[in-house]
């Protein structure tokens, strides 16, 4: 019994001379921690490039009334882009034209950030569109191709339906199809899906894409991203099909590996480059637009 009362006895002891290191250690420790998690966090919230604006929008064959929004970007998760007023914008064409018919004139609509202005001249297919902005003392420009689209009916649908036993069409439209002739951006309308309005920039959400380049990642592809929906025979569905310039098309494959197809295997990423001069985030695009209407049992 002694000898078990002395080794008890001496186990305590012990016991409690690690307990009181332990805390030593955590009270040593603690504010190195706190030190390090500051650290990392003003590592990783800060940007890296803080931008002198955000540019969004570009100019469109199907609606004479352009669009174009400026914003300065957040520079934190709690905040949102601030709108970017008094700015001097416009487009020109490509044409020679007399008298600045070849430039579309922006003014701010009643939306504070957001500029229109009205085109009159025909679409100049494979012409270079040039945006100009000038703010804070500062010009800067882009310059993107009207490439004229491929009707819809001369192309194939990026989208499938079956009939379903009763009698209802379901359709599945995959976000990205690789291995087209050429790279397009769509938006198929149905139902809650609105139609396709370049004044809206919150519809990129129902976008999906054709792209020339195959998969990013063969082993793991990371694209299987859809949308499906479920229409009565009789029921409408539109599809708008928007051309890409070829630059335009790289850009968007660059912001897919970065977003779409980002992950543990998936290739290394990239820093996607606007076609905007001076220190400006986002891509000023020329595109053509064709508009089909169907029925869901035409498809």
């Amino acid at each position: 019994m002694n000898t078990v009362s002395v080794f008890i006895h001496g186990s305590l002891t012990v016991l409690r001379f690690s307990m009181r290191n332990y805390l030593l250690l955590m009270v040593l420790l603690i504010p190195g921690l706190s030190g390090c998690k500051k650290s990392l966090d003003d590592q990783f919230l800060v940007p890296k490039r803080q931008y002198d604006l955000s540019v969004e929008g570009g100019f469109n064959t199907r609606f004479t009334t352009q669009y174009i929004r400026l914003s300065k970007p957040a520079m934190s998760p709690d905040q949102d882009p601030t709108p970017i007023s008094k700015a001097v914008i416009s487009i020109n064409d490509g044409r020679s034209g007399v008298g600045g018919k070849s430039d579309i004139l922006f003014k701010e609509s009643a939306v504070k950030g957001v500029y229109t202005g009205t085109a009159i001249n025909e679409p100049n297919y494979n012409g270079a569109y040039t945006l100009t902005i000038k703010y804070n003392d500062k010009s800067y420009t882009a310059v993107d191709t009207l490439r004229q689209v491929v009707n819809i009916v001369d192309d194939f649908l990026p989208l499938s339906t079956k009939i379903a036993a009763d009698g209802k069409y379901n359709g599945t439209i995959p976000k990205h199809t690789f291995g087209y002739l050429n790279p397009n951006k769509w938006m198929i309308s149905y139902s809650d899906i609105p139609l396709w309005n370049p004044g809206k920039f919150d519809q990129s959400k129902y976008y999906s894409y054709t792209h020339v380049l195959g998969s990013p990642n063969s082993l793991y592809p990371l694209n299987n991203l859809k949308r499906t929906f479920t229409l009565g025979k009789d029921d409408y569905i539109t599809i708008y099909k928007l051309s890409l310039s070829e630059r335009y098309a790289k850009y968007l494959y660059d912001v897919f590996m970065e977003t779409d197809w980002s992950g543990l295997f998936s290739s290394v990423p990239v820093n996607a480059t606007g076609n905007i001069s001076g220190n400006v985030q986002g891509y000023f695009y020329a595109i053509d637009v064709d508009a089909r209407r169907y029925k869901a049992s035409e498809l």
